[in-house]
């Protein structure tokens, strides 16, 4: 059927020998996928390093193999959309948490030795108050 269609309705794809075995992937030796689309060889001609195919573009079973794509995509939970949504969920939760760690410290002379009245000390740490305030305050 495919052999006795008319020459304008199929395409001309030029490839180099080398190419065929990298950018094409066959299905068997008279149907290939080229740049995600489906292919039905109808004549092959080679040109020294080159190789014309005069093919059929299967549109029909271009669409199907993509819907079996995205079929199993998201079964095994590699569908883009699902991915694209889990990440932005994930910055999302992440906004509510402090990721930045600050860089600090101590050194020798922020240390108090053996005084606690000592100056670098009052200035650079806040006393501790240990226990609450007396009286506690009171609620009416």
């Amino acid at each position: 059927m495919i052999a006795g269609m008319d020459r304008e309705e199929l395409v001309l794809l030029k490839f180099s020998k080398e190419e065929t075995q990298t950018k094409l992937r066959w299905e068997h030796s008279k149907e290939f996928e080229y740049d995600g689309q489906m292919y039905d060889v109808v004549s092959k001609e080679i040109k020294g390093d080159s190789i014309f195919y005069r093919c059929w573009w299967d549109h029909e079973e271009t669409k199907l193999n993509k819907k079996l794509q995205k079929l199993v995509a998201s079964a095994f939970d590699n569908d883009e959309n699902k991915q694209r949504n889990q990440k932005q969920l994930n910055v999302f939760f992440q906004s509510f948490f402090c990721v930045s760690l600050f860089d600090w410290q101590a050194s020798l002379s922020e240390i108090p030795v053996k005084n606690c009245n000592n100056t670098n000390y009052l200035n650079n740490f806040s006393p501790i108050q240990k226990s609450p305030p007396t009286p506690p305050p009171r609620h009416s």
